[in-house]
């Protein structure tokens, strides 16, 4: 993505400024249309067509003003699709970072006061009445209806041995001390600090692994890979686990919903706050899959070939219809329009798809380091430097 710097440019810097111009991708689209025109003027003035010149040299602009409006209002609606889709991908991309900051700030928020303690036990009268419900089912004898929690007991009780169980340190003072909620799990290179952590952890590795599946390489990013970003925030069985998987970013969610339907059950968050990091984690599924469909549905290729054909064909004939008139200057005009037309074409190009990278794509790593930077920072961990652009370019 261009960036602007702070310093405001002025008018004969904006006028030659080339960062962030298209006028390098359509310089020989423009020396060609000029080449062009000096070639319309030598038939004209070497009269190469003989008698035919008056015939050949005295086209009506008639036609070519309603060619060219024409042209502009394929143009200007093939930009505004363009811009709809990067502007829907910004929108997008602005509402991941919202939603994994909402995710870090809620889990945090049950937590005790020290991070990676385990929250508080619900209310003595709501342990209670659960405590009370298999009693329950015994009196109405075996052909009462379960309730929702006991169907989802015995719903889990055949599924929960399917995915292991982290462990999690129970002192954040202690490495060694560890929370295994199950005899199935295993024991990781780092510990997450609480089951809350982990699941903030998976947001993190979510956004990279989005990230990696929206744009897999990146020239400008250098030695920076989105798959080794997202990798640090998985320990090594759920590495193995999405490395395998056909869609990282999803399975990352579902690994997420396994935890927190976990700690559901083992009554270490009530039903509406797991409810609502439900929701929260369904919107990022909704976030993935909306910028999905932008990266597999391009805009109608028909209409680029239609727009980029007449758009050839009016700069091909166009120094035929001005050199009786303007003379040596037909070059000069003849560039300017294909400077305009093919500009406007190329920019429609370059932002349509919107995940590139390209200079005018969207800062798809800076958007996750602000993540990650975020998540971190609310688990009172370390933080890594924001991205900084280079030469005004921030991907």
């Amino acid at each position: 993505m261009i960036v602007r710097p702070p310093k405001r440019h002025g008018f004969f810097q904006l006028l030659l400024e080339m960062r962030g111009s298209v006028v390098p991708a359509i310089t020989p689209h423009i020396l060609m249309s000029s080449l062009w025109g000096v070639v319309a003027v030598l038939c004209y003035e070497l009269n190469l067509f003989g008698d035919s010149s008056d015939e050949v040299f005295t086209i009506s602009l008639s036609p070519f003003t309603a060619i060219g409006v024409a042209i502009s209002l394929f143009l200007g609606f093939h930009n505004n699709a363009s811009y709809s889709r990067w502007w829907e991908a910004r929108v997008l991309w602005g509402r991941q970072v919202i939603v994994v900051r909402d995710l870090a700030r809620f889990l945090i928020g049950i937590m005790d006061a020290e991070i990676g303690s385990h929250p508080s036990n619900r209310d003595q009268n709501e342990a209670e009445i659960v405590d009370d419900l298999p009693n329950l089912d015994k009196c109405a004898g075996p052909s009462s209806f379960m309730n929702d929690e006991d169907i989802e007991r015995n719903m889990h009780a055949k599924l929960g041995s399917i995915i292991a169980e982290p462990c999690y340190k129970t002192d954040s003072s202690d490495k060694s001390s560890l929370n295994c909620t199950s005899g199935n799990h295993h024991k990781l290179d780092t510990p997450y600090s609480s089951w809350q952590s982990h699941i903030v952890y998976l947001g993190v590795a979510h956004s990279h692994a989005f990230r990696a599946q929206m744009r897999p390489s990146c020239k400008m990013e250098g030695s920076i890979r989105a798959i080794d970003d997202r990798d640090r925030f998985l320990n090594p069985e759920e590495k193995q686990r999405v490395t395998s998987s056909k869609n990282p970013a999803n399975t990352i969610l579902l690994i997420a919903s396994n935890i927190l339907g976990k700690a559901h059950r083992s009554k270490k968050i009530d039903t509406y706050s797991m409810i609502h990091v439900q929701k929260i984690i369904d919107a990022m599924c909704e976030i993935q899959t909306a910028c999905e469909r932008i990266h597999n549905t391009p805009l109608p290729l028909a209409y680029s070939l239609l727009v980029h054909r007449t758009t050839v064909l009016y700069v091909i004939l166009l120094p035929f219809a001005i050199v009786q008139s303007q003379g040596w200057w037909t070059p000069v005009f003849t560039a300017f329009v294909a400077y305009t037309f093919f500009g406007l074409e190329q920019l429609a190009r370059e932002i349509q798809e919107p995940m590139k990278d390209r200079p005018m794509c969207l800062a798809l790593s800076a958007m996750c380091r602000t993540i990650e930077i975020d998540a971190l920072e609310a688990l009172g961990e370390e933080t890594p430097p924001f991205l900084k652009a280079t030469r005004n370019v921030l991907m």
